[in-house]
Order: structure tokens, then C-alpha cells, then sequence
């Protein structure tokens, strides 16, 4: 990953990472609660997708 030629500076995070970031890393959880094929490629997209709808509040709720 340290090649990567993404300059990060005008690519949006969100909690810290952006979303490439946080993609690879729902990849290897996927990957490594068994997923694969197609139930691999939509959940992955699913989740990928919902990511810059999630809003966190103060609340303690979810």
C-alpha cells in the first residue's frame, strides 16, 4: 500500500480513514469471516456504500 499514488489530501475521510481505506479493511474482515463470491462482492459493496451515510451523535444511541 505504500505505493499508492492517491493523493489523500482531496480524498475525503470519514472516522479517519478514507473510504479506499475503509473498503480494504471491510474487505479483510469479509475475507476473514469466510465470505466469498457473490455474498462476498455484495456484502462488501453494501457496506462500502452505507459508510458516508452514517452519522454519529452524542446520544449513546444507534
Amino acid at each position: 500500500m505504500a505505493n499508492e499514488a492517491v493523493d489523500q489530501t482531496t480524498e475525503k475521510t470519514y472516522y479517519g480513514l478514507t473510504l479506499s481505506q475503509l473498503a480494504e479493511r471491510i474487505r479483510k474482515l469479509a475475507t476473514e469471516r469466510g465470505l466469498t463470491g457473490e455474498v462476498f462482492d455484495r456484502v462488501t459493496a453494501k457496506a462500502v456504500a452505507m459508510i458516508p451515510t452514517i452519522r454519529l451523535n452524542d446520544n449513546g444511541q444507534r
